[in-house]
Parts: C-alpha cells; sequence; structure tokens
C-alpha cells in the first residue's frame, strides 16, 4: 500500500496552524477594510494567454501549465496527424496547454479590471486573499502552493495611494507584531536612470532582473552576470557606488540625486517620493521605511514606486512586496489605466512569527466549549444548553459518545479546550450547572445566563 504523502512544496493545515494562520489574514484584512478596500476572488484557473509574457523570463518558466485533456491528433492538420499516428502508434500524446494555475493576484486582478470595467467604478480598490501556484524549487520560506494577501486600487494616478500602502503595511505589521520589519522603496525611474547613467546598451528589464538577484547572488554574482553581458567591469564598480539605502527622508533623497548628478530621470523618481513622503506628513510610524536602490522587483509590468517588506535576521527573504503599474491593463485591450498594489506573503510571516513565537495567548487554546455527560438523558439536556450558548455567539459542542466523564475530560484536554460543562441529573433539577476551567483549575456552579455572562465578558 502506498505511503500517503504531500505533493513537493505544498502543505497541510491542522486546526491549531489554522487558528495562527487566522489571525494573520484577519488582521491585515481588517486594515484593507478600514483603508475602504473592497474583497475580490479570482479563478485558481486562467487561460494560459492571460498569464504568459507578464512576469518576465524568469516567471514564465514557473507558470504551472494545465494538460490538455485533448490529443494532439485532433489539434492538428489530417496529413500532420497521421505522421503522428503512424510515429506513434500506442501513445495519447497531449495536445497543446491552454490552462494555468495563477502565478499571483495582480495579472488575474487587471483581466478582472478590463472584463467589468463597465461594472466597476474608479478609482477601485480591492483586497483579495487566496492561494497562488509557482513551479519552483521548494526550500525555506519558498512553496509551491502559497498564499497571498493583496490589496490594490486601480483607476488614480494619485501618489496618496502609496502613502495610504506605507500606513497599511505599518499598521498591519503593528497589528501582527512585526514592528521590526522594514519597508524598502525604490522608483524603476531610478533603474532606468542607472542604465542611463552607466550607458548600458541592452533592454532596463534585463537589467533590473539581474539586479534582483543581488540578495541571492551577492555583489559578485550580479557583476559577474552583467560582465556576461558585456558591460565593462568599472562600470559595474560605479553602479555599486551609486545604489545603497537610507531612510526615507526629503534630506536624503536630495543626497541620492547628487550621486546621479541630478539625471533628469532620476528625478523624477525624486518629485514622486518628495510627493508620497508629504502625503505622510506627521505621521508616526512603528516601522522603518527605508530608499533602497537596489530593490529592483523582478516582474516585468510595474513602472513607478516598489515596495518590498523584509524583517532583519529572520532568515527570510522579502515577506511582502508590490508597487506602481501603469501598462498592465493595456495587454488586455484597457490603455492608460494606473494602479499600486502590494502584496503580503502569509507563508513567510507564519514562520517568522512561529520561530519567534509571536502569538497572542488565546491561539493556543480551543476556544469551544465541550459539553460532557453522565448518561443519555444529561446529553439530550446538553443539547438544548449548547443551543443557548451557540446563541449568545459560544462556540459548542456536546461529547457525543457515551463514555466516562474522565475519558470525557481527557478528550477535552486533547483538543485543547479550556472551558467544559459538566451535566449530571442534579444539574438538570436544580438548573445550576458545574462549569470548569481546564487551564486554572477553577470550578464553579452557575445558570446558563450566569456561564455566557462569565464567558463573554
Amino acid at each position: 500500500m502506498q505511503k500517503p504523502s504531500n505533493a513537493q512544496g505544498t502543505r497541510d493545515f491542522g486546526p491549531e496552524v489554522m487558528r495562527k494562520r487566522d489571525f494573520i489574514l484577519q488582521s491585515i484584512r481588517q486594515v484593507f477594510v478600514r483603508y475602504g478596500f473592497e474583497p475580490l476572488e479570482t479563478p485558481a484557473l486562467e487561460n494560459l494567454s492571460m498569464l504568459t509574457g507578464k512576469y518576465g523570463d524568469e516567471g514564465d518558466k514557473l507558470l504551472y501549465k494545465i494538460r490538455s485533456n485533448k490529443e494532439i491528433v485532433n489539434e492538428v492538420p489530417a496529413d500532420k496527424a497521421s505522421e503522428i499516428k503512424s510515429l506513434f502508434p500506442d501513445r495519447w500524446i497531449p495536445g497543446e496547454s491552454k490552462l494555468g494555475l495563477r502565478y499571483d493576484l495582480t495579472v488575474p486582478f487587471a483581466r478582472f479590471v478590463v472584463q467589468h470595467r463597465n461594472d466597476i467604478t474608479f478609482p477601485f480598490r480591492r483586497y483579495q486573499i487566496q492561494p497562488v501556484w509557482r513551479a519552483d524549487r521548494p526550500q525555506k520560506g519558498r512553496f509551491r502552493e502559497f498564499t497571498q494577501c493583496d490589496a490594490d486600487c486601480i483607476g488614480s494616478t494619485s501618489l496618496l495611494h502609496e502613502a495610504d500602502l506605507i500606513q497599511i503595511y505599518n499598521e498591519a505589521f503593528t497589528a501582527i507584531g512585526l514592528t521590526n520589519a522594514v519597508v524598502k522603496m525604490n522608483h524603476r525611474k531610478f533603474l532606468e536612470a542607472l542604465v542611463d547613467e552607466l550607458q548600458l546598451d541592452f533592454p532596463v528589464g534585463k537589467f533590473t532582473s539581474t539586479l534582483d538577484k543581488l540578495d541571492k547572488i551577492g555583489e559578485d554574482g550580479v557583476m559577474k552576470e552583467l560582465v556576461g553581458y558585456g558591460v565593462d567591469e568599472a562600470k559595474c564598480k560605479q553602479l555599486f557606488s551609486i545604489i545603497g539605502n537610507a531612510e526615507l527622508t526629503t534630506a536624503n533623497l536630495h543626497t541620492f540625486a547628487k550621486a546621479f548628478n541630478n539625471n533628469t530621470i532620476a528625478q523624477e523618481a525624486i518629485n514622486d517620493l518628495e510627493a508620497v513622503l508629504r502625503y505622510l506628513g506627521d505621521s508616526q510610524l512603528n516601522i522603518r521605511v527605508e530608499l533602497d536602490l537596489s530593490l529592483a522587483r523582478g516582474l516585468d509590468y510595474y513602472t513607478g514606486c516598489i515596495f518590498e517588506a523584509v524583517v532583519p535576521n529572520s532568515g527570510m527573504g522579502s515577506i511582502s512586496g508590490g508597487g506602481r503599474y501603469d501598462n498592465l491593463t493595456g495587454v488586455f485591450g484597457l490603455n492608460d489605466v494606473s494602479g499600486v498594489g502590494i502584496s503580503f506573503g502569509i507563508d513567510r510571516i507564519y514562520e517568522i512569527l512561529e520561530a519567534d513565537h509571536i502569538w497572542p495567548e488565546n491561539l493556543h487554546t480551543n476556544a469551544t466549549v465541550l459539553i460532557c455527560h453522565f448518561d443519555e438523558a444529561s446529553q439530550l439536556y446538553g443539547v438544548g444548553v449548547a443551543a443557548e450558548l451557540r446563541a449568545a455567539g459560544l462556540q459548542s459542542v456536546v461529547y457525543s459518545e457515551n463514555k466516562r466523564i474522565n475519558k470525557q475530560f481527557d478528550y477535552a484536554n486533547k483538543i485543547g479546550v479550556r472551558h467544559v460543562i459538566v451535566i449530571g441529573e442534579s444539574e438538570m433539577e436544580s438548573g445550576s450547572l458545574t462549569l470548569k476551567d481546564l487551564v486554572l483549575g477553577e470550578q464553579a456552579n452557575l445558570s446558563v445566563q450566569e456561564i455566557i455572562t462569565k464567558l463573554t465578558e
């Protein structure tokens, strides 16, 4: 018999893990809602033509393609079909893949906006929390199936939205206990200015995809790759003398402007980032926001401000990223619609919180009230008690088996229940039920209403 196992790069989540994941998701969702974002879901399956070419060459390699359920001989001319049958008489060869699993939530969102542009009002703010799939090599913090948690605003070029996203980062990371998180910002115009200043003779996209590997292969690796493209080694050294990081302030922006010799392309980035700072005003942030000129975000569709969030010394890569995209809906036929958004990597956030034990105490306890009994009559009485508790908003379940009371307590301890109600003949006669707190080792005789009051206060 085959031993059951998970597909590589995927995981199961039991109740204890799900309570922790729900804490992260609910914390972030509440922030999204406070900032006026509305919920959206899109299908796991997308037409492959909608996905291909949106994520750069590296991203296209990681797309999961769904094998066609039609045989290739039904999709080619008759002479080709006969040739295939003669060469492979006993093989079933699938036709062209036309479907794929979504790689992220941004491209499907852009597709949705174009399809439903007559049904939505711009600017349109949406949040989306769903799994995505990438044919990546599984490793620490990197999975083939994982959950993204996105917020995007589309249909506006105002940099107020970038300022809102920084505030969202601040409130979300504060809510989940990651006030040591650092939000790194850059601007695509800075990257274009680097190509301009260094007089590099190849596309900006190739440069950014190489620079994006800096945290993985280091300066030497990036330099080796650029030299392989024909870039002079002296220019590479000049590149690393320009890029750096500092707190995002007006003074530091002016310092970077000097490093770029007041390049006109770089000045466009500085103007945008100064506008973001004006919108933030005197906001008191719990997290650090840095300007990092090495930040590239390898996805091809970004055009303006770009974001990446990290937790220093966590052993993880980025836990969030995003940016401004001016042309994404254009590939689907709707031009001149600018958008900006960010995406939280829930799985990496979970790993960091778990490693540092940064969880609220109540997540470790099953909130269900277990109703224990001595016989069929007290079990039936408990069904009515459970109904009253549920009507008051409390989780409740009646133990379903006819077992000794100590076995019922063992079950309560194993599933992590804190409160149990014990019902016997005397409790049914008096209406005063025994409420036990298994954590504190305390008990009291209370009416159903008194129990509700105690557990909801």
